[in-house]
C-alpha cells in the first residue's frame, strides 16, 4: 500500500514529503494500484488515476479556483458566504474570524482573532499572527463554525483543506474562503502531519477488515389528531429517553415540542435494530394510548417542522469516503422514494448531503434521509443497505455528485437528472459479492425505484407497522398487577 503527494513544488508540500516517510510523490510513470491512495495538494495537470482513492479529485479542486463561483454554488445549495459589501454598499466587517484546517473530513485544529477585520479580496490560505489556537469545541459559537466548515468543505466535494470563517455584527458566521492548499509553517505543518499519520493508520486498519460494524438509529415523527392539527409529543413524554421529544419547540419556547424521537437500543445486525425500533413502536402506542391521534413520518408533517431518520454508525472508522459511499448508495436510493413535495421544503437546511454529526460513544450518525419509517419496507432496506455500505465501503466506486448541477437537482428534486446515476449505482450494489446475503431485504427498495413508486406520507405510521393503536387489556391487567405488588411492598 504506497501513499502518493501530487504537487507543484509548493513549499508547503515539500515540508510535508519531508516530514511523512511513508508519502512519496506522484509522478504520471507511477503504477497506482486499488490500495494505494494519492493526494492531491492543489491544482495540477495530471488527470486522477483510474486506480486507488484520491483525496481532493481534480474536479473538486476546480470548483474552489474561483472564488466567485464558489460562493454562488454554495448559496444555492443553503451555504452562507460572506457578501464583498453590505445591502448599504459598506464593505463587509466581521467581529471574529476563524481558521479551520481539516482532514479526512474532520476538523484538526480551530484558529480564532478576536480583532476587527473587514472583507479582503485576496484568497485566505494562511494562518497570520493575530489568530490563535482554540478547542474546537471551546464554545457554542466555536462548534457551529466548525459544523459550517464541515458542511462547506463536503459541499465543494473537497476532503481537506482550510475554512474561513467570518462573524458579522449581529453574531451571523459566514464562509469567507476555502483553499485546499493552506501553508503550512509551524502549528498548522503538525497538524497535517499528524492527521496524514493517522489517516494512514485508520487505512491500514480498515484494508485489513478488523472492525464490525453497530448500527442504531433515531427516528422522528409527529402526531396528528382527527381534526388535522399537530399533538404535541411533549404531551406524552419528556427529551430524553429511549422515546422522548427532539429539542426543536413551538415558537423556541423550549416547553412544547411537537417532535417524538424513537431511540431504539444499537445492534450489530440490521435485523435485531429492526426488531428494537418495533419493540420501541409498540411502546411508544401504549404510553400514548389515543388511537385516533396519528403518527405522521417523512420529510414535513407540519410545517416548519421537518423530520429525519438517522443512522448511527460505529465501530468502524470514519472517513470522508465513507460519507461519500453513503451520499451516492444510501442517501441517493431513498431519495429516490421520497414525496417529492414535502422533501422540497425540508432541503436543503435539513438533509442535506454529508449531513453527519459525531457522537460522544465515537461513532456518527448520518442525518441525510427524511423519516423513512412511513414505510416499513424502505426501512428495512434502509437498514440493511447502511450495515452493507459500511461494511464494504472501500469497494465501491464514487461518483461525483458535489458537481453544482446534479447537487442543484438533488436539492430541487429533480429525480430525472439523477436517475441515471442511481439506477448505476444500484446495478452496483448488486453486483457486490455481499448483496446476496442482504438482497431479500434491500431488494424491494430498489424495485420501489425502477417502478418510480414513492412512500405514502399521509398514513399513519402504526398501521403501516401494524402497531395496536390502543393499550392491550393483558397490558394493562400486568400493570395493575405490577401496582398491586408494589403497593404491598
Amino acid at each position: 500500500m504506497a501513499y502518493y503527494l501530487l504537487h507543484r513544488n509548493q513549499p508547503s508540500a515539500k515540508r510535508l514529503l519531508a516530514s511523512l516517510s511513508r508519502l512519496s510523490r506522484y509522478r504520471a510513470t507511477n503504477s497506482v494500484s486499488d490500495s494505494d491512495v494519492l493526494v492531491r495538494w492543489g491544482a495540477a495537470e495530471e488527470s486522477d488515476p483510474a486506480h486507488g482513492a484520491v483525496l481532493n479529485t481534480k474536479d473538486a479542486i476546480e470548483r474552489i479556483s474561483s472564488r466567485v463561483e464558489m460562493a454562488k454554488f454554495l448559496r444555492r445549495v443553503g451555504v452562507r458566504v460572506a457578501p464583498r459589501s453590505t445591502k448599504s454598499g459598506g464593505i463587509t466587517t466581521f467581529t471574529r474570524q476563524y481558521r479551520i484546517p481539516m482532514f479526512d473530513l474532520v476538523p484538526i485544529g480551530c484558529f480564532r482573532s478576536d480583532s476587527g477585520a473587514g472583507w479582503s479580496s485576496a484568497r485566505i490560505s494562511r494562518v497570520h499572527a493575530s489568530f490563535h489556537e482554540i478547542s474546537v469545541t471551546e464554545d457554542k459559537q466555536t462548534r457551529r463554525a466548525v459544523f459550517l466548515a464541515t458542511r462547506t468543505l463536503h459541499a465543494l466535494g473537497l476532503d481537506f483543506g482550510m475554512v474561513s470563517i467570518g462573524v458579522g455584527p449581529k453574531g451571523l458566521l459566514q464562509v469567507m474562503d476555502v483553499t485546499a492548499t493552506p501553508v503550512l509553517e509551524g502549528r498548522l505543518l503538525e497538524m497535517y502531519k499528524d492527521a496524514m499519520t493517522a489517516f494512514m493508520e485508520r487505512e491500514e486498519q480498515a484494508r485489513r477488515g478488523t472492525y464490525t460494524v453497530t448500527l442504531g438509529t433515531d427516528i422522528e415523527i409527529m402526531l396528528r389528531n382527527p381534526q388535522g392539527k399537530m399533538v404535541l409529543a411533549s404531551n406524552y413524554f419528556t427529551r430524553r429517553g429511549r422515546i422522548g421529544c427532539d429539542d426543536r419547540s413551538v415558537n423556541f419556547d423550549g416547553k412544547r415540542l411537537p417532535l417524538m424521537e424513537l431511540r431504539p437500543a444499537p445492534d450489530p445486525t440490521p435485523g435485531g435494530l429492526l426488531q428494537n425500533l418495533k419493540r420501541l413502536m409498540r411502546e411508544a402506542s401504549e404510553r400514548i394510548n389515543r388511537p385516533n391521534v396519528e403518527w405522521r413520518a417523512g420529510s414535513m408533517p407540519f410545517r416548519p417542522y421537518c423530520t429525519g431518520g438517522h443512522i448511527h454508525f460505529s465501530g468502524v472508522p470514519f472517513s470522508s469516503r465513507l460519507v461519500k459511499v453513503l451520499d451516492n448508495y444510501l442517501g441517493l436510493p431513498l431519495m429516490a422514494v421520497e414525496d417529492r413535495r414535502t422533501a422540497g421544503l425540508r432541503r436543503p437546511k435539513y438533509g442535506y448531503l454529508g449531513d453527519i454529526r459525531h457522537k460522544d460513544y465515537g461513532g456518527f450518525e448520518y442525518r441525510t434521509p427524511g423519516s423513512f419509517v412511513c414505510s416499513q419496507v424502505v426501512t428495512t432496506a434502509a437498514f440493511h443497505l447502511a450495515h452493507m455500505l459500511a461494511s464494504h465501503y472501500r469497494d465501491f466506486s464514487l461518483p461525483d455528485i458535489y458537481s453544482p448541477s446534479l447537487q442543484i437537482a438533488f436539492y430541487e428534486g429533480q429525480i430525472g437528472a439523477l436517475r441515471p446515476l442511481i439506477l448505476r449505482n444500484i446495478e452496483t450494489i448488486r453486483r457486490h459479492a455481499a448483496y446476496t446475503q442482504y438482497r431479500e431485504y434491500i431488494e424491494p427498495l430498489f424495485v420501489m425505484i425502477e417502478q418510480g413508486q414513492t412512500w405514502n406520507e399521509q398514513r399513519d405510521v402504526r398501521v403501516e407497522w401494524g402497531i395496536p393503536t390502543r393499550r392491550t387489556r393483558a397490558t394493562g391487567n400486568v400493570r395493575t398487577r405490577r401496582a398491586k405488588v408494589a403497593g404491598a411492598r
